[in-house]
């Protein structure tokens, strides 16, 4: 779904405006003076179709539904470089992650892609896959031939604890 499309009929829910800044916890959003800080820094901004300033001013605006039900708040590769970057306190990383778990609450499609790096964390441990390395002559090694450490499977209750905190609302 694309946001710029539904705009022309957006209703503010400032409901959900006032619980994305219970969330926050201090972080406040409403410090945001939009400087673009953290979209110049921002990792995925040829991917957005929003910028991260432009993200925190429609939650400003109460226009959070058509936020909560778009792919674009999944497009955030979560780099934090906003966070280091803001001089408010006010990144819209955290804004992100709020509308995040409000989707996820409201039971909005969530992408296949985030689904699959959840169950390989769950799974590994890790974000991405153990990859092959090649050296400068172009030799292709794996880990235990560079006497690597093995990478072992995480431990039940590190995926008892990450299955609680997908779980929490």
């Amino acid at each position: 779904m694309s946001l710029v499309d539904s705009m022309s009929m957006a209703k503010p829910n400032f409901q959900a405006r006032e619980r994305i800044l219970a969330k926050l916890h201090g972080r406040e959003l409403l410090n945001c003076f939009q400087c673009m800080k953290c979209t110049s820094g921002c990792t995925a901004l040829k991917l957005l179709e929003l910028k991260p300033h432009e993200i925190e001013k429609l939650v400003n605006l109460s226009l959070i539904d058509e936020l909560v039900s778009s792919d674009i708040i999944w497009t955030c590769v979560t780099c934090l470089k906003c966070v280091q970057r803001c001089p408010q306190m006010a990144s819209p990383y955290h804004v992100i992650m709020v509308l995040r778990n409000l989707a996820v609450e409201r039971e909005a499609k969530v992408p296949e892609a985030f689904m699959k790096a959840v169950s390989l964390v769950l799974e590994s441990g890790l974000a991405e896959t153990a990859q092959k390395i090649t050296t400068r002559t172009m030799k292709v090694c794996e880990r235990e031939s560079l006497k690597l450490p093995k990478i072992g499977s995480p431990r039940e209750s590190f995926q008892a604890v990450f299955l609680k905190a997908l779980e929490e609302k």
